[in-house]
């Protein structure tokens, strides 16, 4: 896998703004025998903000479904893993939910060396940044339902001024929303990637040689594939009616219907769903703004404690998919406890304040969508009908066939010009 070698990370040091330095070890000083002992120094505030996302799809029935996520949406430099594990390939064979861009941003006001690990008891983790001291593993056990992890090491550099990793220069940096989520006042970290001095090394940059590559950014970026059925499901009635249901465990809050018709958008309210609750509602005529959307968001998001520039930072990242993007979805609050059952988090030290907030987005079909869809494959089935069949008969040509279909091509296009003067 390209991006898990280290190579891979050598080779963009400098483009993407890393730093190579020596590896080197400072002897310990011991303290003097009789040395007055200094007084404990009171722990730092350490303030850990996460958000991220759990998009589902289903059809009108309500029962989810794969479906094909958008694996160009990311820079470069990002870890990946590739084939069959990758996020398409997880969703294609048996996966149901696609974690999108969970972030954890840092807030300290002294340096301090945090180890942070995700658990995904029942998914996998297909993509990450920085460099990850534990990667997620494959193994037999975890191949069907999933069960990855990943953990990272890192340092909090609080009044310091880093360069952030930028994509490959022939890849447009303002269309890709990975690059939203930096417009924070998170604290930048770095991850050290320790370099051995083998033949990839010395291809890449003899000055990174024996030495080590510091990756910076402002957060800690993840995402995946989850085999759990939807913390919350829509049923579509028809007649622009829908049935939404809480199987979270826990109360739902921020439900919003969108849809999205012609390049118009439009909204609903829903409000709070208990768990277990379900309440039926229509959809939203397409005649509201995308600020009016995104300040309903921003304001939910604030409510559940995070700092409205992350809050808006989120908003933005998904202002194309969840504004822009055909069709219709619910967007909703995950509770926190399913966000801590789906995805346990530890951290040392422990961090003085944690928050952590997924939005579910479910997509599904609406009865009058799948009919048009049946129609459809109806319509290409019997043009592939047709075009098979017109096929064989032009097969009987022989080796005569290309010359045949050109000269026929010729006296059509010249028919049809002659009929329009």
């Amino acid at each position: 896998m390209r991006t898990l070698l280290v190579a891979a990370v050598a080779c963009g040091a400098v483009a993407a703004g890393y730093l190579a330095v020596p590896d080197t070890a400072a002897s310990p000083v011991e303290p003097r025998a009789g040395a007055p002992v200094p007084p404990p120094v009171p722990p730092a505030r350490l303030a850990a903000h996460e958000w991220g996302t759990f998009t589902s799809f289903s059809g009108s029935d309500g029962e989810p479904m794969g479906f094909r996520p958008n694996n160009t949406d990311l820079p470069q430099f990002v870890y990946y893993q590739g084939d069959e594990n990758s996020k398409a390939g997880r969703l294609f064979r048996n996966g149901l939910v696609s974690m999108e861009t969970p972030v954890i941003y840092f807030y300290t006001d002294k340096e301090t060396r945090v180890s942070v690990k995700v658990d995904f008891p029942k998914g996998w983790i297909t993509e990450w940044y920085p460099f990850a001291s534990g990667t997620p593993i494959r193994t037999a056990q975890n191949d069907r339902n999933g069960g990855q992890s990943i953990r990272w090491d890192v340092k909090l550099l609080p009044n310091e001024t880093v360069t952030l990793p930028r994509d490959h220069p022939s890849r447009a940096t303002d269309g890709n929303h990975y690059f939203h989520a930096r417009a924070t006042d998170a604290v930048p970290l770095q991850a050290a990637v320790a370099k051995r001095g083998t033949r990839e090394d010395e291809q890449d940059d003899y000055r990174l040689r024996g030495g080590t590559v510091m990756q910076h950014e402002k957060f800690l970026f993840y995402r995946g594939v989850g085999t759990f059925p939807p913390p919350v499901t829509v049923q579509a009635l028809g007649g622009d009616k829908v049935r939404v249901r809480n199987h979270s465990g826990g109360r739902a809050d921020g439900l919003v219907l969108v849809t999205v018709r012609g390049g118009k958008l439009g909204f609903r309210p829903v409000g709070v769903l208990d768990s277990g609750a379900e309440t039926v509602a229509n959809l939203p005529e397409v005649n509201s703004d995308r600020d009016g959307l995104a300040e309903f968001l921003v304001k939910e998001l604030t409510g559940t404690g995070l700092y409205e520039k992350e809050a808006k930072a989120m908003v933005k990242t998904w202002d194309s998919a969840w504004f822009g993007e055909e069709g219709s979805r619910l967007l909703y609050l995950v509770p926190r406890a399913k966000t801590d059952e789906l995805l346990p988090l530890t951290m040392d030290p422990k961090p003085t304040e944690l928050v952590r907030v997924l939005v579910g987005r479910h997509d599904f079909l609406t009865p009058e969508q799948e009919a048009t869809a049946e129609q459809q494959v109806k319509r290409a089935r019997a043009a592939e009908a047709e075009l098979n069949a017109a096929q064989r008969e032009l097969s009987k040509l022989g080796r005569f066939r290309v010359e045949a279909e050109q000269s026929a091509a010729k006296r059509i296009d010249a028919k049809s010009t002659a009929a329009q003067k």
